[in-house]
This record gives C-alpha cells, structure tokens and sequence, in this order.
C-alpha cells in the first residue's frame, strides 16, 4: 500500500555478489577517513592502505573506518571494503576492491593477528 515509501534497491556489481559469496568474513577498523579520501588513495596505490592508522574498536565507537575481508579458505580470492561507521551505523562505502593475500597478512599485522598463508 505504501509502496512508494520504500527505499528502491540498487543492484550489486558483479564483484560485491561474488565476494559476499565468499565464506570467510574478517573486520578490521582504522582512523576514519571520507569514502572519497579513502578510494582516492586506493586508486593511486593499493599498498596506500598500509598507512591508514589502526584503531581500537572498543576505544573509538563514534566514528571509524570499517575494512572488511571477504576470502575464500585458501585465501585465492581476497576482497576488501571500507566503510565509515558513526555511532555504528553505515555511512557509505567504498567499492570492493581485489587483493591478494600478501597485502591482506601485512594489512593484518598492523592489528598484531598473523594468518598462515602459505608462501
């Protein structure tokens, strides 16, 4: 009946359905940073990440950028996402962006978690 109060539903690429396909989630938070600022930096160098400060979660709930992974067991197939969280509500997101998994353990590190990834 109130059909037009709805939100309409803006399709998924290719990349975001195939990544949340994925079975292994992973979260992490850094500093927040706008989408534009972040994508901005992402599309110069992917390796930019690596200089995005870490945050604690538990310190810094108001406002922070959310990057997850999504990856197969293997880690063959990474995807990672950011997204600005205030007060824990999405605020926007970046595109899903395709990594390997040397970036994603060194991404890690700076969180003090190791994976075993077999190189």
């Amino acid at each position: 009946m109130f059909g037009f109060l709805k939100k309409a539903k803006i399709g998924k690429t290719e990349e975001e359905k195939r990544a949340e396909s994925l079975p292994l989630t992973k979260k992490v938070q850094f500093e927040p940073l706008s989408i534009a600022d972040t994508e901005q930096r992402l599309e110069q160098d992917i390796r930019a990440v690596l200089g995005f400060a870490p945050v604690n979660y538990y310190a810094t709930k108001n406002r922070y950028l959310l990057c997850t992974f999504y990856y197969s067991e293997d880690y063959s197939e990474i995807y990672m996402r950011f997204e600005l969280r205030v007060d824990d509500l999405p605020r926007g997101h970046s595109r899903m962006y395709a990594i390997d998994k040397l970036l994603m353990r060194d991404i890690l590190r700076k969180f003090g978690q190791n994976i075993n990834i077999g190189v």
